[in-house]
Formats: structure tokens, sequence, C-alpha cells
């Protein structure tokens, strides 16, 4: 779920929240495996983007994903690509320039 909105000041925000109700376990009964049951748990995390063009050609914006930098791991099948955690924190900054076209 997600919104963007305008700003005054041709500013704008815009957020996204992720929310996974938890796969399958799949070192379900493995001895000494922090979740023992038959789902890991479930995770949200929130995204925030905040921007503002400076006339026609100049923009800037800041990104950050992951806000919360909550950690949590969402795949522990037994395959070949091994373990599955989702990205701590990243924070972007974006500046854009477009010349004459």
């Amino acid at each position: 779920m997600g919104g963007d909105i305008t700003l005054p000041w041709r500013s704008y925000a815009s957020t996204n929240v992720y929310y996974g109700s938890g796969f399958g376990n799949g070192q379900q009964g493995v001895p000494g495996w922090p979740y023992p049951g038959e789902y890991l748990p479930g995770h949200t995390t929130f995204d925030l983007s905040l921007g503002k063009d400076f006339g026609e050609r100049f923009s800037a914006s800041l990104t950050a994903l992951n806000v919360t930098d909550r950690r949590v791991i969402y795949d522990d099948s037994v395959t070949y690509g091994g373990f599955h955690w989702n990205l701590p924190r990243q924070i972007y900054l974006q500046v854009r320039y477009r010349f004459n076209y």
C-alpha cells in the first residue's frame, strides 16, 4: 500500500508500506532453529521519498527504503540459493538536470 502527495512549492512526498505475512518455514523441526513454527514471522517495511523541482530543468529527491531498518528472514528453504534476508535501510539522493532536448 502506498501513496503520493503533491506539496506546496513544487515538492512531493510518497510512501509505501509493505507487509509480508510470513512464508513457509523450511527449517521447521530443526533443533536450535529460532523459528519453530510452520511459518516464518510476518514483517512490515516502510519506505519514504521526498522531492522538489527547482525550475524546469533541476530537481532533487531523497529516498529511504526500509526506514525502520527491520531485518527479517523471508526464505529459509533448503535450496541452492540459501537463506534470504530483506535488505537493510538504504538511503538514496538523486539530483537531476535536464539538458536541452
